[in-house]
């Protein structure tokens, strides 16, 4: 059977460089501004065109009056009504154009937003999918969650602001204060003063508002993750009587991300009536100054009007650009979050790593030694195996022995400290993870499954199959017996995490997901450690059939398990400490014995309990 896996189409924006670090990152606008460049450029030009009414109306509306002090004077030209009707076309006709043109203009920034969105999920999507195993232990889920979802979207607000408000607010000012200086240089000299006055206002609360963003956010990654800690534990919670401690621990978080959220809404509170209380006096001051320019002769009085009407598009202009500041510093917070997980160390580059076509299943470790980022000492320890296709290898030995570490070197989630892992006689580090990967598959220890029917489960990632296929894989994976009791058979829908089946047959579920695959190794990770005697049997009757044919490595501390492996190994301090078939191990009456009679004094002890009669 050949499958065919569905590939994400690539990102459009280089975020290597926009979540580089030190002189190796990109600012997220000159970025966009390289994909997007020219609907940028158009997008201005619309923007100038349609947002011409702030400065031309003024202009017109001056002319106007001035014409009309002139008729009052008896000083106006003999065609002075043309000239009104000129003024008062030119303003109508620019503010009946502003309705297509912001429809198009919005369309392109719209476009260009929404795009640099969809970029960086899917971006954050595809590195989630490729990070390396000791990423569960620096970042929680509830904290990735609150990244993927809230912080993107702050990022996405960013963009907004920047593009729809910050870059059209300085467009507009400049040329309000063209107009001013063509006209008057000591008017636009005036205009002057907003710029420096909001400056110190905003360098005033610059640092207080950031800081209360940062504490907010980090405050609301902290109640996701205990969210999701509390929604994990909720079983053991209520089974120990701990509802009131959960609740005193969450209501503690709530407390204490309502402190800083006020903490920020007072900040912008007071910061925004500030920018009013500023813009209203400049305004005003702009209104003295032009009347006595007007008074002294320097101005026409039209021009009081055009000069307010240009004072108060600039003052509003640089007022919008100081009120965004709170949301851009919300925005520039975000955009770091998302840049902690973005700059996350990778699992490896796929790019011209070696196809195995066909993957025949050798597998060989050549003195491999590894230890932990977190730890000193080594998890293995100059280990080798050499295991030839098709054979099925088990590992068994005490918690902590570095089973797990071999089975995650196989799957390439982890990388040698030295020596080397070869698989078809290749190293596994020139090899194609991604596509290596197609060709094995993995039964953990607690069955994952979702909401959606059984078929949907078992064939979860695969592009093409057909109802034959997913009828052997249930069919190997010993699930007839039970699919054929469901009312829709392998169309029956599972529950989330499989809450409507028992624990034997999620595990049979998880073993067709990883049969139907048709892998040339398959692992097999504690598959049977949480079932019971009824359950297990079955389970390892579906293994004995899905291992045929196939390099399997099975990971288990229950011997009836790995009894029939063709080799089982003994492994203790990240060594192989024996070797050999099952009959060979206890023949050596050594550390496999006695973990064999331990386990059957153990079994023996429950079985006296279950049948021991209550009193």
């Amino acid at each position: 059977m050949a499958f065919q896996y569905e590939e994400k189409k690539k990102a459009t924006i280089d975020f290597k460089k926009l979540f580089g670090s030190g002189d190796k990152k990109t600012p997220i606008l000159r970025e966009m501004f390289r994909i997007y460049k020219w609907k940028f450029l158009l997008s201005l030009l619309i923007y100038i065109i349609k947002d011409s009414p702030v400065y031309i109306v003024p202009l017109c509306t001056s002319n106007i009056i001035n014409i009309a002090d002139d008729v009052i004077h008896q000083s106006a030209p003999e065609n002075y009504w043309m000239l009104i009707l000129i003024n008062s076309l030119v303003i109508l006709g620019l503010l009946a154009l502003n309705i297509p043109l912001h429809t198009v203009y919005a369309k392109i920034v719209d476009n260009m937003i929404r795009n640099a969105s969809a970029d960086l999920r899917e971006a954050a999507s595809k590195k989630l999918q490729s990070l390396s195993l000791s990423f569960g232990k620096e970042m929680e889920s509830g904290e990735v969650q609150s990244k993927f979802i809230r912080d993107i979207d702050g990022v996405e607000a960013y963009l907004s602001n920047i593009i729809k408000s910050l870059i059209p607010a300085i467009l507009t000012a400049v040329v309000s204060f063209g107009i001013a200086l063509s006209k008057n240089w000591m008017v636009a000299c005036f205009f002057l003063l907003v710029i420096p006055a909001n400056v110190l206002l905003t360098g005033f609360f610059r640092k207080k508002i950031g800081k209360n963003y940062h504490d907010y956010r980090l405050s609301n990654e902290g109640l996701n993750r205990r969210f999701t800690t509390m929604m994990e534990m909720l079983p053991v919670t209520r089974s120990h009587g701990l509802e009131e401690n959960e609740i005193a621990a969450m209501n503690d978080r709530v407390t204490d991300l309502r402190k800083k959220g006020l903490s920020v809404d007072y900040s912008i509170a007071v910061f925004g009536s500030a920018i009013f209380v500023l813009g209203g006096v400049l305004g005003f001051a702009c209104l003295i100054f032009c009347v006595y320019l007007a008074l002294g002769g320097f101005i026409l009085i039209g021009d009081v009007v055009l000069y307010q009407s240009l004072f108060s598009g600039i003052n509003s202009r640089v007022s919008a650009i100081v009120n965004i500041f709170p949301a851009l510093a919300s925005g520039k917070e975000s955009l770091r979050s998302i840049g902690e997980l973005m700059r996350k160390e990778e699992i490896r580059d796929d790019k011209g790593k070696l196809h195995l076509r066909p993957l025949l299943g050798k597998v060989d470790f050549v003195n491999v030694s590894f230890h932990y980022p977190d730890d000193s000492r080594n998890a293995l320890s100059d280990f080798s195996l050499h295991v030839k296709p098709g054979e099925c290898i088990a590992f068994t030995g005490p918690s902590g022995s570095g089973k797990t570490t071999v089975m995650n070197l196989i799957i390439g989630l982890l990388h040698p400290t030295s020596g080397k892992v070869l698989i078809d006689d290749h190293d596994l580090e020139d090899i194609s993870l991604k596509h290596y990967h197609h060709h094995i598959s993995v039964v953990p220890q607690n069955p994952i499954l979702f909401h959606g029917t059984i078929k949907e489960n078992i064939t979860y990632g695969l592009k093409q199959y057909t109802e034959e296929d997913v009828k052997k894989a249930l069919h190997i994976a010993n699930c007839d017996e039970f699919i054929h009791k469901l009312p829709d058979k392998e169309n029956t829908i599972i529950e989330e995490h499989g809450s409507n089946l028992s624990g034997g047959q999620k595990q049979r579920l998880t073993i067709a997901r990883a049969i139907i695959r048709n892998p040339s190794i398959i692992i097999f990770d504690e598959a049977t450690s949480a079932l019971d005697n009824l359950s297990e049997h079955e389970v390892q009757e579906a293994i004995a059939e899905s291992i045929k044919g196939r390099t399997t490595f099975i990971v288990a501390h229950r011997i009836s398990t790995i009894q029939n492996a063709d080799r089982i190994l003994y492994m203790d301090q990240g060594k192989i400490l024996e070797s050999g078939t099952y009959e060979e191990l206890l023949a050596k009456k050594g550390a496999f014995y006695r973990l064999k009679n331990i386990a059957e004094e153990e079994h023996n002890a429950k079985t006296i309990n279950t049948l021991k009669i209550p009193d």
